[in-house]
């Protein structure tokens, strides 16, 4: 309500994995009541039809699979992404069963996936061929839909109307602000954030009166909001006061990628186990085939089976196709035993990988979730739970809900066992909720108090957090610390930001130990502008908007202030200027380091000695033995240098840099010193504004270029450095090397002009094998080059290493949709396994790395290729390990990683691969 007037239509959109519901109000009714809205959307080809769910699905439709007049819809043609029109809803969801692989399932997944780019046409995931869309815009095409929908039917606007979306309680604040992003997207208008148990609850607030309410419910009684729907599941505690009539949220759970989804893939991998193996696009038919059996079943309880059909592909299409049997009996057994298990009170979530790791999507290690369950209440200290009310498609099922009931009344014998709240309409509630919760906030309703669900935090020295607002926050409130902070002007400047769930911190006090008890979140980075200022006070202020989202801002005593905000595309920080400010490359010109770290003495010393070096100082060291220098200095071998001190050496080696041009020994020792202070190019603050600075150093070039030690630094730089260039930037580095490589006249002329030495050649192929965020097709066309020269025996010194690097399974930093297909890497092993490995032991990792086992279908290669390759080397000494990376989910250990990388890494930092690609 940021215009002041409160606006007569209410939209609540539950915004779900698998089905999205809508709920509206008019206000100007005497007595507004929730009504549900029928959202129009093709049923079937030509054929529109309003009805109460929406499928979260999403088809991308060809000319020939649904012609344009199957798909046309009462306010004009779909959408586009390319040449496929856009189809949401019932028809997109019969439709992908047909042809999965231009169906988009769990979108809203992906959300909450860090490990790839959400705003990054990477769906469907895993379909080598056709049209894709990024995470971000299928949501926003989703609640277009709604939209449309409800703008046709009403002619109100959908803008004019205050509309509430629901989220997952656990949903970080990246996530949050893509949700938002996505509703902006759609032309929602400003749209407020309800988290999708608490809507539960207001669902069931607003199906009793208080007479009602008091009978089900007495003071001081605990209800446990259980919420397992088709991607999340998440756990609230609401508290009775001690009245009986008002309601306050006291604990929420933390994220859990576990649900409906993961038990269409057990239900999947059973039926696989009797048709046998199918390929990646087939077994997302199968899935597909799996959770509508399993919806089918659970909504009418007179079937007993369903059949289940795994189309062939091929040729042999009708010959091919194989079928299967579910019943219901298979899938109460599966879902009750196999997800919610008799579990002991102090049970907790194992971390062994279970194998429930598909789509490249991070699913919960442990799939039991009354294991889960136990872990929160433990927590956040719950010991008994009056009530409970069950919502999500998951929890339909009435034995599944018995088994929870029984779970709980086994913890807390001794204690009246819970008892179940009724939802009258579980795929309902939360949409009903969210339009009810805007009659709330209007006086006309019953409120549930609670405010922000985690408490935020901001990083200091030491390893301490300083809370910066509290667990419990209500909406639209602001906090200012009272303790002033320091800042660098016109530099990079950087705050740690951590959450919590089960703290009761206020603002001001401190924790230790922060990265051990707090959940991180992206680093917030900004540079503070004030031309002739050098620092500046402030102090921080936050406030947690009446949509639901943080915001930080430093703000200067004098009035002016900053808002830091998130980096929306990963776990990289953004720089951000002043308020409204987009960051530009003028704003990125180098005006001195950035605010370091508190450092000792010696540090001092030692930055000191490293200026003196390169400036050439009477009487200071010969750069070339600055490395032995400075171990002296600091009492410890390099290796041990840890991450603030190194950075802060690479500061002060940035600040002479133009010392270069002096000699060609000085530049290859500051090339070698710059790349190995600033390894990997990501993993501590201001990393990003060090790359930036190097990236000047990229477009100057070389001061020396014909000295052969200058240019094999030059390519050992960037290859370190790799990890922190962004994708733009590592396309100009593909640029300058892979013309060299790839073959035609233009590289032949090419090659004669740069004359590389075989020692450059294979730092280059080494430097552009570490590009992990080119696109897959770049990387494939490289490996394909790589190979044949391996064949015949050219490039070996670093070829091996450069091929395991293209081909990798799990990258160490880039995307998974980066990941070269599982095809590519396969014809690649099918020709090393034709070679002679000698040395053995140059092979062994790299085709390890390109044949490892990740649990995910897309990414994996097949069984039989896999079988070969652990087979070959098994039979070579010490190859145990490496056939174990092929054969099983494990993780690198820090010995693999360093060979992997190339290079030792700073002490502190560890190589972290994406969150699908490593158990936890």
């Amino acid at each position: 309500m940021s215009d002041g007037r409160q606006r007569r239509y209410v939209v609540g959109i539950d915004l779900g994995t698998t089905n999205s519901a809508v709920a509206w109000v008019d206000t100007a009714e005497r007595a507004p009541r929730v009504r549900i809205f029928d959202v129009t959307q093709l049923v079937a080809p030509g054929e529109v039809k309003p009805r109460s769910g929406l499928p979260s699905f999403l088809y991308l439709a060809g000319e020939h699979d649904l012609p344009p007049a199957a798909t046309r819809l009462p306010w004009g043609e779909p959408p586009a992404v390319g040449e496929a029109r856009v189809v949401v809803g019932e028809l997109a969801r019969t439709q992908g069963a047909r042809v999965p692989g231009r169906m988009v399932a769990s979108a809203k997944s992906w959300l909450s996936h860090a490990g790839v780019d959400r705003q990054a046409a990477i769906l469907p995931w895993g379909a080598a061929e056709g049209p894709k869309i990024s995470p971000v815009v299928t949501e926003a095409e989703i609640l277009a839909q709604v939209a449309r929908a409800f703008e046709q039917t009403t002619g109100v606007p959908i803008d004019a109307a205050e509309v509430i979306v629901t989220v997952p309680a656990s949903f970080d604040e990246v996530a949050r602000e893509l949700t938002v992003q996505a509703a902006t997207k759609a032309r929602l208008g400003e749209v407020t954030l309800l988290e999708e148990p608490q809507a539960a609850f207001y669902d069931w607030i607003e199906a009793h009166d208080t007479k009602a309410r008091r009978a089900a419910l007495g003071p001081r009684e605990r209800v446990l909001v259980c919420d397992v729907g088709g991607g999340t599941t998440d756990f609230t505690i609401i508290d009775v006061d001690e009245e009986g009539d008002g309601f306050a949220r006291s604990a929420v759970g933390d994220h859990l990628l576990l649900g409906g989804d993961n038990m269409d893939i057990a239900l999947a991998r059973r039926v696989e186990g009797r048709v046998g193996k199918v390929d990646a696009v087939q077994w997302h038919g199968l899935v597909h085939a799996c959770r509508l059996a399993k919806e089918q079943m659970l909504e009418d309880p007179t079937l007993e089976s369903r059949v289940i059909t795994v189309a062939a592909r091929g040729a042999s299409v009708i010959r091919g196709t194989r079928k299967d049997e579910l019943t219901r009996a298979e899938l109460m057994e599966l879902v009750v035993e196999g997800f919610f298990p008799p579990v002991p009170r102090d049970a907790r979530p194992e971390r062994a990988r279970t194998g429930l790791h598909e789509f490249g999507l991070p699913y919960a290690a442990d799939a039991a979730i009354t294991r889960h369950l136990a872990a929160f209440l433990a927590r956040h200290h719950v010991t008994r739970v009056d009530a409970v009310l069950f919502n999500g498609g998951a929890m339909k099922p009435q034995a599944v809900r018995e088994r929870v009931l029984g779970v709980l009344a086994g913890w807390q014998q001794g204690t009246p066992p819970p008892r179940e709240l009724v939802n009258r309409s579980p795929e309902l509630a939360v949409a009903r909720g969210a339009a009810y919760y805007d009659l709330v906030r209007r006086g006309l309703g019953t409120r549930i108090r609670g405010g922000a669900a985690r408490g935020y935090y901001v990083g200091l020295d030491a390893g301490q957090a300083i809370c910066v607002l509290e667990r419990g926050a209500e909406e639209g409130s602001e906090r200012e610390l009272e303790q002033d902070f320091t800042l660098v002007m016109n530099r990079p400047v950087s705050f740690r930001l951590y959450s919590e769930s089960a703290r009761a911190d206020r603002p001001g006090e401190l924790v230790a130990n922060a990265a051990e008890t707090l959940a991180e979140l992206p680093p917030l980075v900004t540079v503070l502008r004030a031309p002739g200022r050098r620092e500046t006070r402030v102090r921080v202020r936050t406030r947690l908007t009446e949509i639901g989202t943080l915001e930080i801002w430093c703000q200067e005593p004098a009035g002016e202030r900053w808002r830091l905000s998130f980096d929306l595309r990963g776990t990289q920080p953004v720089l951000g200027g002043g308020p409204g400010h987009v960051a530009t490359e003028a704003d990125e010109e180098d005006e001195g380091g950035p605010a370091a770290p508190e450092l000792p003495a010696l540090a001092a010393e030692a930055r000191a000695l490293l200026r003196a070096a390169f400036e050439g100082a009477p009487g200071a060291p010969d750069p070339a033995g600055i490395v032995k220098e400075l171990e002296r200095v600091l009492d410890a071998r390099r290796d041990e240098w840890p991450t603030a001190l190194i950075r802060a050496l690479w500061d002060t080696l940035y600040e002479v840099e133009r010392a270069r041009a002096r000699s060609p020994e000085i530049e290859g020792r500051w090339l070698n010193l710059a790349g190995y202070l600033l390894r990997p190019g990501h993993g501590a603050a201001l990393d990003d504004w060090r790359i930036t600075c190097m990236w000047k150093v990229f477009n100057a070039g070389l001061e020396h270029d014909r000295d052969n030690a200058c240019r094999l630094a030059w390519w050992i730089l960037w290859r370190r450095l790799a990890g922190g260039l962004k994708r733009g930037h590592q396309e100009q580095v593909h640029g300058r090397i892979a013309p060299l490589f790839l073959p035609g006249e233009k590289q032949k002329a090419k090659w004669y002009k740069v004359k590389p030495t075989p020692q450059e050649a294979a730092e280059m192929w080494r430097a552009v094998a570490s590009l992990e965020r080119l696109p897959a097709a770049w990387k494939v066309t490289l490996g394909d080059e790589l190979i044949a020269r391996l064949e015949k025996r050219k490039d070996t010194d670093s070829g091996f290493w450069a091929l395991g690097r293209l081909g990798a399974r799990v990258p160490l930093y880039g995307p998974l949709d980066a990941v070269v297909p599982a095809e590519a890497a396969a014809r690649w092993i099918d020709r090393l396994l034709a070679l002679a490995w000698a040395p053995p032991e140059k092979i062994a990792f790299p085709a390890a790395q390109m044949g490892r086992r990740t649990g995910d279908r897309v990414r994996d290669l097949d069984d039989a290729v896999r079988g070969r390759l652990a087979e070959r080397l098994r039979a070579m000494p010490g190859g145990e390990r490496p056939a174990r990376l092929v054969e099983e989910v494990v993780a690198l250990e820090a010995r693999e990683e360093r060979v992997a990388f190339g290079d030792t890494l700073p002490a502190g930092l560890r190589m972290v691969p994406p969150a699908a690609a490593e158990p936890e």
